[in-house]
């Protein structure tokens, strides 16, 4: 049982069923706003086991650092071999690219993209900073992009408008993030811009780039992609992200930035409610 347990938690569950409301999102603010009851099982699987290998494979590269740091997780407490994580994170990954298959041929390119960009995250592009917080950001982004072309069946521009803010203040908690994380990034190499300039830069670059999200929130709504229920609900986004940027600024430290970028979820988490309920309201 204790060994079942690790497998399911290596695959951090909330963070699987998170890209799959991501997916309802993209559905939302599609054009057609309609799928069908199997593809909606279909792109749940996807969702999962695509989130699910990529976590797994986190671990698997970080589980050096994470023998000092995080010494209870699965691969370093020996409850899963480093092997068997390999194997584990590829069984998700194919499970994964095959029923997004059984979606579409868009749907599968999608899929193979975002898990190959993963991959290439995880054994590498860590280590190079803003752009990995970047690539971070475009595999976040990527359940809208799935959910939307699997609703109307094909890649619509119309996307672009949700993702821009999605990308900017995703990146904006990654590099935040990187505050908290200086000690194990020293240890892994990463050039995040906390270790290379320090935590007051970090958290300048970091602020701006939530400022620069809220600023361009308002732009789906003025495009009509959005109904007016959009707007009450991002604005308490909105605010929580503006917040969170003073906080930040005031206080670049560790702790903070662990509370920050803890907090900036559930703004982000608001703004997928105003992009459902603007999209089908």
């Amino acid at each position: 049982m204790k060994l079942l347990k690790a497998y399911v938690m290596i695959t951090r569950p909330p963070n699987g069923i998170l890209m799959f409301v991501g997916v309802l999102a993209g559905v939302a603010i599609s054009y057609s706003k309609i799928i069908r009851f199997e593809d909606l099982i279909y792109s749940f699987i996807v969702a999962y086991t695509l989130n699910g290998s990529s976590m797994v494979l986190n671990d698997y590269f970080d589980r050096d650092v994470d023998r000092v740091n995080a010494p209870h997780r699965p691969i370093p407490s020996g409850l899963i071999k480093p092997s068997h994580a390999v194997i584990y994170s590829s069984i998700l990954g194919l499970t994964g690219i095959i029923f997004s298959s059984l979606i579409s041929i868009y749907c599968m390119i999608i899929a193979i993209i975002s898990y190959i960009a993963a991959f290439l995250y995880n054994s590498s592009l860590k280590k190079t900073g803003l752009m990995g917080n970047f690539i971070v950001s475009l595999i976040v982004a990527t359940p809208f992009i799935f959910g939307a072309t699997m609703s109307d069946g094909y890649i619509s521009n119309r996307i672009t408008v949700f993702i821009v803010p999605v990308i900017l203040s995703n990146t904006g908690r990654e590099v935040i993030k990187g505050i908290a994380d200086v000690e194990g990034d020293i240890f892994r190499q990463v050039n995040s811009i906390a270790r290379v300039k320090g935590a007051g830069k970090a958290a300048l670059v970091g602020s701006i780039l939530y400022i620069l999200a809220v600023l361009f929130s308002p732009v789906p709504y003025i495009l009509g992609c959005v109904s007016e229920y959009y707007l009450p609900i991002v604005l308490i986004a909105d605010v929580g992200f503006i917040i969170s940027a003073g906080k930040i600024m005031k206080r670049p430290d560790k702790e903070n930035a662990i509370k920050v970028k803890n907090e900036t979820l559930l703004w982000m988490f608001i703004a997928l409610i105003a992009y459902i309920l603007g999209g089908i309201l």
